[in-house]
């Protein structure tokens, strides 16, 4: 009887523990700092990208390990690009002209580079909101060239997938 009741327990902190983690996954997406629940523009929730900030915005991309699809999708026929290495590559081309942006620690790049003059955005922690991740033109990190703010940090195909529904890409 004593082992059932522990085995009981065991099971019910494990899903506990796993609904948890499934929970941090939701990225919201915010215009500023203030971070006001009636202006969120788009949220991903356990890899798909919507518009909005509940489960009834449209889908825009479905987002796996290393894959965006296009749509509430996993076909191969919606895979849109590809991420290896930090860079985003238009469908499942393996050529290096369609490496359409590389992602480098904090900072996007255009094309397959790392130089200077190709940094097109970079994504920085908020420094009095450890949660929040400011995204900036270029090198910039002041608050007049911040394009939006996200709440929790996105994977890089989330990220991707924010980035081209918001038409930055």
């Amino acid at each position: 009887m004593n082992a059932a009741r522990c085995l009981g327990l065991w099971m019910v902190c494990t899903v506990c523990a796993w609904t948890s983690l499934m929970a941090q996954d939701r990225v919201n997406v915010y215009p500023d700092h203030r971070m006001l629940w009636s202006e969120m523009m788009l949220h991903s929730d356990q890899g798909i990208v919507r518009e909005g900030r509940d489960w009834r915005g449209t889908v825009l991309w479905t987002t796996r390990p290393g894959a965006l699809y296009e749509g509430y999708s996993s076909s191969s026929f919606d895979l849109r690009f590809t991420l290896s290495d930090g860079r985003l590559i238009q469908g499942d081309s393996n050529f290096s002209d369609a490496i359409l942006y590389t992602l480098e620690g904090n900072n996007i790049y255009i094309g397959d580079s790392t130089f200077p003059l190709d940094l097109v955005y970079t994504l920085q922690q908020d420094a009095l909101d450890p949660g929040a991740f400011g995204l900036y033109k270029e090198d910039s990190i002041s608050v007049f060239d911040r394009i939006c703010v996200f709440e929790g940090l996105p994977s890089p195909e989330v990220l991707f997938g924010f980035l081209l529904a918001l038409g930055l890409l």
